[in-house]
């Protein structure tokens, strides 16, 4: 046995390789070769490129590059490959986030698991590091046919290949029908199998039975519901459920029906550690929203609702107390399938359809009820793993048992050929000088799935040379005899991984400050409406109305023209202003619950948008900068701030300080204390009676210099 695979196995605690990674090896996995992995999830495709990773460390001393699509993703593989293979003096690293970075400390790292798009990015900064890397191993492959993320993933392999053409690259997924596409196009080899440790069956679920296709027929004790009954059934031989559900509120609403019957099967003792969570779950943010309150409501009795409109930290604990096995059930919706690790002994999908404003309610595709089926059975736990999908009547179990059952996946299709992705594209790729001129951007994309899949660049030819005419119009890219060259504005676009649209509105808008009255909202309202926004908040019955009375009272703060009330994207104009107004409503220090009320933005959903707001007013200052208009920097700078914190402007001496949040800034404040200097006068036993006493002698430390404290200045001018 090769030395990289008895090492592997031994730190993974295993005695011997399955029939993949066998397979694998088969396949020259230590020969160099390339190869697209299929088989189902919990087979041991990471080993696979784990037992890779050590060869090319080890023995290439070379870097191995892993690409997750989330970030969360990053963080579970990081946590786990630091914790694996740090004691054998393999140094491991993380990289998300930050696209105006070339994260220079990865030159000292081995192993580094990286987002798709920040290892572009990092492409885009010139990353001396990246010519080091041996072995890039891509997970989630299949994630080429998402309309959002497929494209720079495909484009991102394409990169990687032309800049690494000795390096190895390992493909995995567990659900792609047409692979052998995907590996002729990666002159890969195939490993494809069906082997999976845990035996998954899959069913049907109506009439309060539960049909298998290669196992027993399960009846259920006809109680109200049958998402109930099959509960009870699971509960009773001691085991967990994850359910997925279409929508946020869906899942709100049945992890609260359910509760109230679960905690019914809980012993004292997990009541008494339930309630602790719950506790931990409620207090995630300074003061707790509805929302909160309701999730630490059904914790307490053994169950949780998992969406994207909770914050990060409440997922992260949700997870792991799911792990530990003290949550029973997780009521989700979809993205969870994407997301972390978390299989469960039965898996249930009750809502099969999701609407689509304009068509209705269709069918999910194969391919995602593949990924959240394929959750059930965890290994050390489960001899098998149960699937299952909930059918109303009998003909629609019918409907479901050809097309989910029997039925096979999609095919992977590349999604190149959107507009906005071709331009963010075309822009990196000129700007890089990996292409600098017409032809030499087809022959790139004459490398790419899209090219290989369709067989000719017909479709996107035209299109890249229309939006070459953009860039030269906006001022992003010149051409000189035939040669296109990015200006300097068009080269710190692209770092800093905007939309060249985006950026051009920015331009524009910008230019415009000596003719508009510049406030914060007129920052607000410009980053809204960029494309690294949508979806923009939707406009409700009546709000239509309400909003454009209230554009035209604040026509003169808006940077760029707006639409006439008769033209097509007014609407899409005014969804965008409700936008900016949400996050002006945030510095002006509303809550996360009366911004949830009035927005219907959930805490998780605000959180990630002050992210992209922040990132957003950074690009605007950067570019700026290019253009020497000077006199709006000041503005934009106070503007970031206050979106940090979500303070009014007076409170800006005060949250810089550790421990002060908005919450207790605006405390301290209404109490006459307004600065560092109020703070150090005021006694300590004052102090804590405002913000208690462990937070006043934590503040006292730091503005009394008797602890090292690093204070985050504030650059307002």
């Amino acid at each position: 046995m090769e030395e990289f695979v008895r090492k592997a196995l031994e730190i993974s605690k295993f005695k011997e390789l399955n029939p993949v990674q066998r397979e694998a090896l088969e396949r020259g996995l230590l020969k160099g070769k390339n190869l697209v992995v299929f088989a189902p999830t919990s087979s041991g495709k990471t080993l696979i490129a784990e037992i890779a990773a050590l060869k090319t460390i080890l023995k290439e001393k070379r870097k191995v590059v892993y690409l997750v699509p989330l970030v969360a993703l990053a963080n579970e593989k990081y946590e786990t490959f630091k914790k694996k293979y740090e004691k054998i003096g393999i140094k491991v690293a993380i990289s998300v986030g930050d696209f105006d970075s070339s994260d220079p400390f990865l030159a000292n790292y081995d192993w580094i698991i990286v987002t798709n798009e920040k290892l572009e990015s990092l492409i885009r900064h010139k990353a001396e590091w990246i010519k080091d890397i041996g072995l890039v191993i891509v997970d989630e492959v299949h994630l080429l046919n998402d309309p959002s993320r497929g494209p720079t993933l495909e484009v991102l392999i394409t990169l990687l290949r032309k800049i690494l053409p000795k390096s190895q690259f390992i493909l995995l997924s567990a659900t792609i029908n047409n692979f052998y596409e995907i590996a002729a196009w990666m002159n890969a080899e195939i490993v494809y199998s069906e082997w999976r440790p845990v035996k998954l069956y899959k069913g049907i679920a109506y009439d309060f039975k539960i049909k298998f296709f290669d196992w027993n027929e399960i009846k259920l004790n006809e109680l109200e519901e049958i998402e109930k009954a099959i509960v009870d059934y699971v509960l009773k031989n001691r085991k967990q459920i994850l359910i997925f559900v279409s929508t946020r509120r869906k899942a709100e609403s049945l992890a609260e029906k359910l509760s109230k019957f679960v905690k019914n099967f809980l012993g004292r003792s997990e009541k008494e550690i339930l309630n602790k969570i719950s506790l931990e779950i409620e207090n995630v943010l300074e003061v707790p929203t509805k929302q909160c309150k309701r999730e630490a409501k059904v914790i307490r009795n053994g169950v949780a609702f998992h969406h994207a409109g909770l914050l990060g930290k409440q997922k992260r604990i949700i997870e792991e107390n799911f792990r530990k096995g003290l949550i029973k059930i997780i009521v989700a919706t979809p993205t969870m399938a994407m997301g972390v690790n978390l299989p469960s002994w039965f898996v249930v999908v009750r809502d099969v359809k999701r609407y689509y404003p304009g068509f209705g309610s269709v069918y999910l595709p194969v391919l995602e009820v593949e990924q959240m089926l394929g959750r059930a059975g965890r290994i050390d736990y489960d001899k098998e793993g149960f699937g299952v999908l909930v059918a109303r009547n009998e003909d629609e179990a019918r409907i479901l048992e050809d097309r989910y059952i029997f039925g096979e996946p999609e095919r992977i299709r590349s999604k190149l050929a959107s507009e906005p992705a071709l331009r963010m594209h075309t822009l990196g790729l000129i700007s890089t000088n990996i292409c600098n001129s017409l032809e030499s951007l087809m022959n790139f994309f004459e490398k790419t799935f899209f090219a290989y899949q369709f067989g000719n660049l017909f479709l996107i030819e035209e299109k890249i040379e229309e939006i070459i005419e953009d860039l030269k119009d906006w001022d992003f890219v010149k051409e000189r005899k035939g040669i296109l060259i990015a200006t300097r504005l068009g080269k710190r676009i692209s770092e800093l991984y905007l939309d060249p649209l985006s950026a051009h509105r920015f331009v524009d808008g910008l230019k415009n400050w000596n003719k508009r009255k510049i406030t914060e909202f007129s920052f607000l309202q410009l980053a809204s409406y960029s494309r690294e926004m949508i979806p923009f908040l939707s406009l409700r019955s009546g709000e239509f109305f309400e909003y454009s009375e209230e554009l035209e009272k604040r026509k003169e703060e808006i940077l760029v023209d707006i639409p006439e009330e008769w033209e097509d994207e007014y609407e899409e104009f005014l969804s965008a202003f409700k936008l900016a107004k949400m996050f002006e409503d945030w510095i002006n220090e509303k809550t996360e619950d009366e911004i949830l009320d009035k927005y219907k933005v959930t805490p998780g959903e605000l959180w990630n948008r002050l992210q992209i707001m922040d990132w957003l007013l950074y690009s605007l200052e950067e570019i700026a900068l290019i253009l020497k208009i000077k006199e709006v920097l000041k503005v934009i700078r106070k503007t970031r701030v206050r979106v940090e914190y979500g303070v009014k402007e007076e409170l800006l001496p005060l949250v810089k300080i550790k421990g002060i949040g908005r919450i207790r800034a605006r405390k301290l404040f209404n109490s006459k204390i307004k600065s560092i200097s109020d703070l150090r006068k005021v006694p300590l036993e004052s102090l804590a009676k405002i913000v208690g006493p462990k937070i006043a002698k934590k503040i006292k430390d730091q503005v009394e210099g008797r602890k090292e404290v690093k204070e985050k200045q504030l650059v307002l001018g």
